[in-house]
C-alpha cells in the first residue's frame, strides 16, 4: 500500500473508532516510545484520542520528560483499533497490546524491520529506514503539523536507531528530516546528554564488570560479555543500566559479532547482538533462537544452563560467519 494511502485509510478509520491503541514492541527502545509518542500526537492534531500500551512503566534511565508521558499498562477498555510501530512479530508486543490486537476490528502496523511478518491487516513496512519514526514522519507528514514536542520525540528516536546517525541506515532522508527538525529549538545537545551520554554510577559500574568478563572466539572475531545474576545482586542495578555496553563491544578492531548476555534473573538470559559489518546479518543469528531485530543489531532471550546455552550461539554465530566446519 502506498504511504498516501495507508495514512489516509488509517486516519478515516481511527476518526470513526471510538478507542484506538499504539503499542510498540516488548522491552522498548527510544525509537520504539518515541515512535508511538509521535503517533499518538498526529492522531491528536486530526482529533482522535489514543492510549500508548505498555507492559510496565519506563524505568529512570530513560529521558524525564519521555519517561512521565503517560502511557497505560492496564486498562479494561477493549479498543476498536490497534496500531503496533517498530514491531516486526506479533509474539514482540507487549502482552496488554497482543490481547486487545487479537479483538480489534482494525490494526496497523508501521516497521521499518525487513523481517516483518505482516501479521496486522494493514502494513506500512519500510525495510532498510532508519528507524520506525522516519517511516512515520514521512508516512503522515502531509497530516501534521511540526512543533517542538514531535521535533523532540522523531529526533530521540532517529537518533538512536542510527547510532548518532553513523550507521548504515542512516540516509539522505534522514537528514531531509533532520533539517526539519532542527528549525525548532529542541536543544539537540542537551538531549544526546540527558539520553545517549551521561551515564549512572551503577551504569559504569556494570560496564567495568562486563568489559573485565570479555572473552574472544574465532581469532577475536566474536566478543561476548557477560553480566551473571550475581553482577545484578552485587550492584542493585537494573536491566536497563547495562544496555549501553554492547555499543563498546562492537567497536573493537576485528570483532564482527559482539554479543552480549544479561541475566538480571536466574536463568533468564537477555542476548544482546551488533555488528558493524556491512556483510553480517546478525538478525539471522537472532531468529535461530526465536528472537529478531534489525540486520546490525538484534536480540533474544536464552534459558537453562548458561555454558550450553553459549556453546549454541558461538556455534550460531560462527555458522552465520561462514566458519561452522
Amino acid at each position: 500500500m502506498q504511504s498516501k494511502a495507508f495514512a489516509k485509510k488509517l486516519l478515516q478509520r481511527c476518526s470513526h473508532a471510538v478507542s484506538v491503541a499504539i503499542s510498540g514492541h516488548k522491552s522498548p527502545d527510544y525509537d520504539c516510545i518515541c515512535s508511538s509518542l509521535a503517533m499518538q500526537e498526529i492522531l491528536r492534531q486530526n482529533g482522535i484520542s489514543a492510549d500508548v500500551l505498555l507492559e510496565r512503566p519506563l524505568d529512570d534511565s530513560f529521558y524525564e520528560p519521555i519517561k512521565n508521558c503517560n502511557f497505560v499498562c492496564e486498562t479494561d477498555v477493549q479498543y476498536e483499533v490497534v496500531i503496533s510501530v517498530d514491531t516486526p512479530e506479533k509474539n514482540m508486543l507487549p502482552t496488554i497490546a497482543n490481547a486487545k490486537r487479537e479483538l480489534a476490528q482494525t490494526t496497523f502496523s508501521i516497521d521499518h524491520h525487513h523481517d516483518n511478518s505482516l501479521f496486522m491487516e494493514f502494513s506500512q513496512v519500510w525495510a532498510g529506514e532508519s528507524s520506525a519514526c522516519e517511516v512515520t514522519f514521512r508516512t503522515f507528514e502531509p497530516y501534521f503539523k511540526l512543533n517542538e514536542y514531535l521535533a523532540t520525540v522523531f529526533y530521540i528516536g532517529i537518533y538512536a536507531d542510527t547510532g548518532g546517525f553513523i550507521y548504515s541506515n542512516t540516509h539522505s532522508t534522514t537528514f531531509d528530516i533532520l533539517s526539519k527538525l532542527l528549525k525548532y529549538d529542541i536543544k539537540a545537545d542537551e538531549i544526546v546528554r540527558d539520553c545517549f551520554m551521561s551515564i549512572s554510577p551503577k551504569s559504569f559500574e556494570m560496564l567495568g564488570r562486563a568489559m573485565a568478563s570479555v572473552e574472544f572466539f574465532e581469532n577475536g572475531q566474536i566478543a561476548v560479555s557477560v553480566l551473571r545474576l550475581k553482577d545484578f545482586e552485587e550492584t542493585k542495578a537494573l536491566y536497563n543500566d547495562s544496555k549501553l555496553i554492547t555499543n563498546y563491544l562492537q567497536r573493537i578492531k576485528d570483532v564482527k559479532v559482539a554479543i552480549c548476555i544479561f541475566e538480571p534473573e536466574k536463568g533468564d538470559y537477555h542476548v544482546s547482538l551488533r555488528t558493524a559489518c556491512d556483510n553480517v546479518d546478525v538478525s539471522a543469528i537472532a531468529k535461530k533462537f526465536n528472537g529478531g531485530g534489525h540486520i546490525r543489531a538484534s536480540g533474544m532471550k536464552l534459558v537453562g544452563d548458561y555454558e550450553k546455552a553459549l556453546r549454541a550461539l558461538i556455534n550460531q554465530t560462527k555458522n552465520v560467519l561462514g566458519l561452522l566446519k
